[in-house]
């Protein structure tokens, strides 16, 4: 074993690095306003001792300042860098009695924060620290919705920061944020960028791989690049840590600098392969003699990986044995687990007694790896059960241990560590840590060659990320779970397939999610399951029907339906039924849309599934807009709304305020409208439904342009163009395409106009959809009719317009048909011409005249200021892209 020495420097050539900190708290203090800073710098260049002696000083200087610290793990908990920091504020220790625990975080937030609002305080920062209380009817509200509860947690976490910082200034550090999970990233973030009217300076410090992982990270705050040592600076460092030579040579001094390139940690190995060469001889009282003549035995390493090499050479078998167990287990491990994988292979005793005590013979072995600063003791455990959890000091020796370890030794190694951690890992977790624990669980078993196990535990994982609705990573866990999971496990196959292609689909992968259901159908077909089936065609009708292929979507709803109909199936049935009755509404055929719908809605009545009922209102809504009865439009969908506010549907109150919000804007309430609209788009984005949210940003566009800022309208419509270019939606593109043509006509653009909507028109046509068609031919003739009078332009807008008038006129849309004669009139009645003409005068007063009279026979089949405005205005056709 290698001799024990004391390494420790004092910090060199840090002295701007010092000053920028130092200047970044003075202005924390001084402006009352949070100051951020994210370190960053390569393995072993000294950000931690960095940190050491900027809290040491801060500490010594300023009594007034609190200073609080964590360290992000490897496989840690989600939350695991805040929550160190927490249990440090609150002075709690986990492991110890949650009564005791929760006593002191109420007296800590109760003192802060007087009597308001203590106890939504406490069960939203409790979500961090693994504390729960009894539920009040305010968070009772968020028990089924995780999304929206992390988001007002992570509001919490903030607001409760900034209060606390009130009452003495605040200090957070958050090490090694490299390691942490995206969930861990994004609430450290929001730390940093939303805080405000607080005294508190933020330390990040980082690996590059963050900027990897994140390129934006340190863009609204400062970015401190901590470099090597220059060779001045090094020297300096190394005369240090040769002072118990009392005369360092330079030759020691000149080799390690040298060698170490201006890394400090390579620095310390340098001294510690003297040692072990014998060119240091330590001696008592702490002298150390020197022996020259052994330099040139010195292995001295010539990089980082060299002298981690020459670390773990220096290790006995018994300790190497001990790490390489340790590694398997990520940057952090517990002593029991220790314990367990030590035992492998060997043979039970008879009776189960203290004769062996493997536990104290390895925490022997750790104190002494402790001391050479392999390992260090943490002061709690994120298991319970088990108190002793330790970290590798250095997460560079573990994964070369990792990677030294045979194959077969390491499957060993993860499968016996997934059995013992599975036996520990669910006692009295938090729901939100559940889908952390079953993706671990997940990944030991895979390594350990248990692919059953691993399936189980990576699909588990998938549905309680679809729960909270983070559609990308569920989706990762069902393919990782799928690809793992037994052919012959038809049961969790068709289950899997199933959820796999519906979050495939919220995540705008529609040809992957077609895919998914059509696996789907075929272990159905082949066993006769006519109610899956049905449920594959469906799925797959419906996102045929959203990319705007409709006769495909037809196919597939009308076999869906035969198929529930032959299996006796009346919930599958009234789903079929709607889906139908929403192709004949996208296609402009109302009065089948409607019968369609009805006999959906009158069936689940029947069943009373309320979600299903919201639905059917939700859609039938949509016909009674576009036949123009807007008063009951507007009842089916504030039930709709209703309901789905009392049951927590996201999804579906995105969906509904959205449409609401288009009958708002037809009511010309545009700042109504856009509230809806940016309410919808909050829901949307918090389930990740990116199809709705290209869908409410296309109409938060349209009614900037309609309030006369195109330029706005612009920016707003690129953004719906970004994501709607990555779900093929034909129908969703060619709106947004309606929206830009629009939107540079209005700023004058006139050739960027016409070719938007020149796509827009051809992708229409494509789809065959016929509302939307005559929309964008309306469009089309305005944009012609802009550019010039007289020639090709004016037939062109003549053209347009009367195609636009005969498509409304076959689907009976009075709406538009109103809204087309009024343009096409304007149009007319604009030519300079046309007073010399009395046949075109004529036709632009016929078309005015008829324009008024069905806004006149509107007005009198409902309430007065459920009528659209017609001058000037257009829309999409109803609500077609938000149903």
């Amino acid at each position: 074993m290698s001799t024990p020495i004391a390494i420790r420097a004092p910090l060199v050539g840090r002295e701007a690095e010092l000053a920028e900190l130092d200047e970044a708290l003075a202005r924390a203090l001084g402006t009352g306003r949070p100051q951020a800073i994210t370190i960053i710098g390569g393995a072993g260049v000294g950000k931690t001792r960095l940190l050491d002696e900027f809290l040491a000083k801060v500490r010594a200087r300023e009594r007034r300042v609190r200073t609080f610290r964590g360290a992000a793990r490897e496989s840690g908990p989600a939350y695991g860098v805040v929550q160190r920091i927490l249990r440090a504020r609150f002075g709690i220790v986990e492991g110890a009695d949650p009564d005791v625990q929760r006593e002191a975080v109420r007296a800590a937030v109760t003192e802060i924060l007087g009597d308001k609002r203590v106890t939504e305080f406490l069960h939203f920062l409790g979500a961090f620290l693994d504390l729960t209380w009894p539920e009040s009817p305010f968070t009772k509200a968020f028990e089924d919705d995780p999304e929206q509860f992390a988001r007002i947690g992570r509001a919490v976490l903030r607001r409760f920061v900034e209060v606390d910082a009130a009452v003495s200034p605040l200090v957070l550090v958050f090490e090694d944020l490299h390691l942490s999970n995206d969930d861990s990233l994004e609430l450290v973030r929001t730390l940093l960028e939303s805080m405000h009217d607080a005294p508190v300076l933020m330390i990040v410090s980082a690996r590059p791989e963050l900027l990897t992982r994140r390129p934006e990270w340190a863009e609204s705050h400062t970015k401190l690049e901590l470099a090597p040592l220059k060779p001045d600076d090094a020297a300096q460092m190394m005369l240090h840590l040769l002072e118990p030579t009392g005369d360092p040579p330079e030759e020691l001094v000149d080799a390690a600098v040298d060698m170490a390139g201006g890394n400090p940690y390579l620095l310390e190995q340098m001294l510690r392969t003297y040692v072990a060469s014998g060119t240091l001889i330590p001696r008592a009282g702490g002298r150390w003699d020197v022996d020259l003549d052994r330099l040139d035995d010195a292995q001295l390493p010539l990089s980082v990986d060299d002298a981690i090499a020459a670390r773990i050479a220096s290790l006995t078998p018994a300790e190497r044995a001990l790490l390489e167990m340790a590694a398997v287990m990520g940057g952090v491990f517990w002593l029991g687990a220790l314990v367990a994988l030590g035992r492998l292979g060997k043979k039970a005793p008879e009776l189960w007694g203290g004769a062996e005590d493997l536990g104290a013979h390895y925490r022997d072995l750790l104190a002494g790896l402790a001391e050479r600063d392999y390992v260090l003791a943490l002061p709690d455990s994120s298991i319970g059960s088990e108190p002793e959890e330790l970290a590798f000091k250095h997460n560079l020796e573990r994964e070369t241990l990792y990677r030294l370890t045979s194959a077969s030794q390491l499957r060993r190694y993860h499968r016996e560590f997934a059995e013992w951690l599975e036996l520990r890992l669910f006692e009295g977790a938090q729901a939100d840590r559940v889908e952390e624990h079953c993706e671990m669980l997940a990944t030991h078993y895979e390594r350990g060659g248990a692919p059953r196990k691993a399936a189980e535990y990576f699909l588990a994982a998938g549905d309680r990320a679809r729960a909270r609705y983070a559609n990308a990573k569920a989706a990762d866990y069902y393919a990782r779970g799928l690809e793992l999971l037994g052919e012959e496990d038809v049961v969790g196959r068709l289950e899997a397939y199933h959820h796999q292609g519906d979050v495939l689909q919220l995540a705008g992968r529609n040809e992957e999610a077609i895919a998914s259901f059509r696996k789907m159908l075929e272990i159905a077909w082949r066993l006769d399951f006519k109610s899956k089936g049905g449920a594959a065609h469906n799925r797959i009708g419906r996102v045929y029907r959203a990319i705007g292929q409709l006769e495909e979507a037809m196919r597939h709803l009308g076999t869906g339906h035969a198929l529930f109909d032959a299996a006796n199936d009346s919930r599958g049935v009234a789903s079929s039924l709607d889906d139908v009755g929403k192709v004949h509404w996208m296609r402009g055929a109302y009065e089948p849309a409607e019968r369609f719908m009805r006999r959906s809605l009158e069936i689940r009545r029947e069943l009373g599934d309320a979600r299903s009922i919201a639905l059917s209102l939700n859609n039938l809504g949509l016909v009674y807009q576009d036949s123009g009865r807007f008063e009951e439009a507007q009842e089916a969908f504030q039930e709709a709304l209703l309901i789905r506010r009392e049951i927590g549907d996201l999804p579906g109150m995105s969906q509904t305020l959205n449409n609401i919000a288009t009958i708002h804007q037809d009511n010309g309430d545009h700042a109504r409208a856009n509230e809806l609209w940016r309410e919808a788009l909050e829901y949307a984005t918090s389930v990740g439904d990116r199809m709705r949210q290209a869908v409410i940003l296309t109409n938060l566009g349209e009614n900037a342009y309609r309030q006369e800022q195109p330029e706005d309208a612009i920016a707003v419509l690129q953004k719906a163009e970004a994501i709607s270019s990555t779900l093929g939606d034909r129908i969703l593109e060619a709106e947004i395409l309606r929206g830009l043509a629009k939107a540079h006509m209005l700023v004058h653009d006139i050739t960027t106009a016409r070719d938007f909507i020149a796509r827009s028109v051809a992708l229409f046509e494509k789809t065959r959809s016929k509302p939307f068609l005559g929309v964008a031919l309306r469009t089309a003739g305005e944009i012609a009719a802009a550019g010039s009078f007289g020639g090709g332009e004016h037939q062109r807008a003549k053209h347009a317009f009367e195609q636009s008038v005969r498509i409304f006129e076959e689907l009976g849309n009075e709406v538009e048909l109103a809204r087309s004669c009024e343009a096409f009139a304007a149009f007319l009645e604009s030519d300079p011409d046309a007073k010399n003409d009395p046949v075109r005068a004529h036709e632009a007063r016929r078309l005015r005249t008829r324009a008024v009279e069905i806004q006149e026979r509107l007005a009198a089949s409902g309430s007065d200021d459920a009528l659209p405005p017609l001058e000037g205005e257009e829309t999409s056709p109803g609500t077609v892209l938000a149903g």
